[in-house]
């Protein structure tokens, strides 16, 4: 926990709010492909094996398998429970944020033509969540230090006409800080070393879904190839809410209350494109292999902030509020190009059958580029894009994700079970993600069900505002137990 805290350190910029950072490279690379409850039931592992739409995300060349035209969706219900506490405090609460949402949907167009060397000759069109941003984390704790500290060793140096206006102009506006001595040096109603009663609450919306249109087919019932282009669509908003309080009537001299707000709402799209293949070897094994180029994302970023400061001065109470403009900034973020290779065994009775598909995915994550000057000529917005880049070689790393998956049963009725492990994207944490799944289906003669199960325990480490002294730094731990439970319909054409 502690190196992911100094992780988060480093890599946020001078304002928190700004989403233009390492922070934002790793949620958009970071992902899950929740898809279709089949897949989910492996734990995401089929790279191998066919006759899953959710497959095709992986390796395109499933799409081959598909003899008969298909209908699926997927709804499914997404829940994320967060215990926060401030470190070194004993106070921890836990918030439970569910939602029902759509997983995936798509269609499946076959071509069969039995006895040709290439046998089918298939087109899909697909949709699919692969990641959830919605949270809800809340947590409180009474520490030393007060976030004005930054605000004052921001504004320190500067007049007011050249103070930050989303962060350092609204506590100068709001009196939250203050020059009594008209030299630009600032200070505040606090000392480093006040205790102070703290809490934030972060609400965070949206998801990233892709639209994938997909083409393959069959060659000499041995050999499957597969090629598609992914149009990623990205929302996510932000809204957080800092708050210290002076709780013991003049335990702080002069300051009652101080509210900080920060919103911030990223819209955008990108493409990239897919190609694969899987072959069988012998009659028990599939191997199979593909890759996604980079994805290139446009991305449009809309914030604001805003601030309360509640004090008392010469027995008189003010309460003065101050508003930033509203900011936008629009840059191109290129996430990394993955390739996954997957191996199959096929259990085959004279009642049962089934197979056990494992993936290997390797992403290097340092390869996330951000790039600030495609729609700015910024010197400042250069000098940014350099600052960022640098920190994501410094801080992030590649990794292999590995996926397990097994499916099992009669001609009607499956089991399924998966096991994942999801290496961190940064160089410091070496701790990985487990996820767990399992699934049940039903196969009929012109329709099938699948119901789904995952549930994926992580830590993670945050700090609520940056000051010089890292000591000062507040931490905050973040417990979070992930469940996605799926159920996908399918009909055949």
């Amino acid at each position: 926990m502690n190196r992911t805290l100094i992780i988060l350190s480093l890599i946020c910029l001078s304002i928190m709010l700004k989403a233009q950072n390492l922070t934002e490279a790793v949620r958009y690379s970071y992902l899950n492909n929740y898809g279709t409850a089949g897949l989910a039931g492996l734990a995401g592992a089929g790279g191998a094996v066919g006759g899953d739409m959710g497959v095709l995300t992986i390796n395109p060349s499933s799409i081959a398998e598909y003899r008969n035209s298909v209908l699926v969706i997927t709804p499914n219900i997404y829940s994320v429970s967060s215990d926060a506490s401030l470190l070194d405090q004993e106070t921890t609460t836990t918030d439970l944020n569910s939602r029902i949402g759509m997983g995936s949907i798509g269609v499946v167009f076959a071509s069969s033509s039995p006895g040709k060397r290439l046998s089918t000759n298939n087109l899909a069109i697909t949709w699919n969540t692969h990641s959830f941003f919605r949270e809800k984390v809340f947590y409180s704790g009474l520490t030393q230090g007060s976030i004005t500290q930054r605000f004052v060793e921001q504004a320190n140096g500067l007049d007011e006409s050249n103070l930050d206006p989303f962060e350092g102009y609204l506590a100068y506006a709001t009196d939250a800080i203050f020059d009594l001595n008209q030299d630009n040096f600032y200070d505040s109603d606090f000392k480093p070393t006040t205790v102070v009663d703290k809490n934030q609450d972060i609400s965070r919306f949206g998801r990233m879904n892709e639209i994938n249109l997909t083409w393959g087919g069959k060659i000499d019932e041995t050999v499957n190839f597969g090629i598609g282009v992914g149009i990623p669509i990205v929302s996510f908003e932000e809204n957080k809410t800092y708050v210290e309080e002076d709780q013991i009537d003049d335990f702080i001299p002069t300051f009652n209350r101080l509210e900080f707000r920060e919103s911030l709402l990223t819209t955008g799209a990108g493409i990239n494109v897919k190609a694969g293949i899987q072959s069988k070897v012998g009659n028990l094994l599939r191997v199979g292999l593909s890759m996604q180029s980079p994805t290139l994302l446009t991305l449009n970023d809309s914030y604001s902030t805003a601030m309360q400061y509640d004090y008392t001065w010469d027995s008189q109470r003010y309460i003065t509020d101050e508003e930033s403009p509203e900011g936008s900034f629009k840059y191109r973020l290129i996430t990394p190009w993955k390739a996954t290779g997957s191996i199959a065994g096929i259990i085959k009775t004279s009642n049962i059958f089934g197979f056990v598909n494992l993936d290997a995915e390797y992403i290097d994550y340092t390869n996330n580029q951000f790039d600030f000057q495609k729609f700015s000529n910024s010197s400042t917005d250069a000098a940014r894009e350099t600052e960022v880049n640098d920190n994501v070689l410094l801080q992030l790393t590649n990794g292999i994700n590995l996926r397990i998956g097994a499916d099992i049963g009669t001609q009607k009725f499956r089991v399924k079970g998966g096991v994942a492990m999801i290496q961190s994207p940064y160089d410091l944490q070496e701790d990985a993600d487990i996820a767990y799944s399992g699934g049940l289906g039903f196969r009929g003669d012109s329709y099938f069900l699948d119901l789904s199960i995952t549930q994926r325990k992580r830590s993670e480490g945050y700090v609520p505002y940056l000051v010089l002294d890292s000591e000062d730094n507040q931490q905050v731990a973040i417990d979070q137990k992930l469940t996605n439970i799926g159920v996908t319909l399918g009909f055949k054409f």
